[in-house]
């Protein structure tokens, strides 16, 4: 059924989002993509894996081959890591889940989002869990995986612009574009 509806939707020229937290579920969605690029190629598809929670390394090269972005959830380490680590997944698997140190190495488009009411719908919280990546007992999950200001700042602004096809309306401030300010009393 999976196959068979993103089947569809390729054929169309949407742009597809799929939610998919577990590793063994991202090789079927990457297998579904490769399947399709093969099939009737499209560029700039930019099919979206959301939450991005579970994978391994190796992904991570497949996803930028196939063309693919991550919308990642940053708060998933905040809140999940410590207990998945007890039950589950185990310490080293927990620790690395939402893997986007990986990603922006890898120069993937990436962005990030709350997944409400998963987590706040907070920009610059989920900022600060990309590049803390502090858990809720005050230990840092896995430091590799920890990404850059500026690319955690593009995360919630150009990049999740971007992730929606939108990048022409939103996402930056300049002439013609909507745009949102934030004003701080404190960096």
């Amino acid at each position: 059924l999976f196959k068979r509806a993103f089947r569809v939707y390729w054929d169309v020229g949407y742009q597809i989002h799929v939610h998919v937290n577990g590793d063994a579920g991202l090789d079927r969605l990457l297998n579904t993509v490769e399947e399709n690029l093969r099939r009737n190629p499209r560029f700039d598809h930019r099919t979206t894996v959301v939450h991005f929670a579970v994978s391994a390394k190796d992904q991570v090269a497949r996803i930028k081959r196939l063309g693919c972005i991550v919308s990642g959830n940053p708060y998933y380490v905040r809140a999940l890591a410590d207990n998945y680590g007890k039950v589950g997944l185990g310490p080293k698997r927990a620790d690395e889940m939402v893997r986007m140190g990986d990603v922006e190495k890898a120069n993937i488009s990436f962005s990030f989002h709350s997944d409400m009411p998963m987590a706040p719908a907070d920009p610059l919280f989920l900022i600060w869990c990309g590049v803390n990546r502090i858990t809720v007992s005050g230990r840092v999950a896995a430091p590799e995986q920890r990404v850059s200001r500026e690319g955690a700042l593009r995360a919630v602004t150009l990049e999740a612009a971007y992730s929606l096809k939108m990048e022409k309306e939103i996402g930056s401030i300049e002439p013609g574009k909507l745009a949102n300010f934030t004003v701080l009393d404190e960096n």
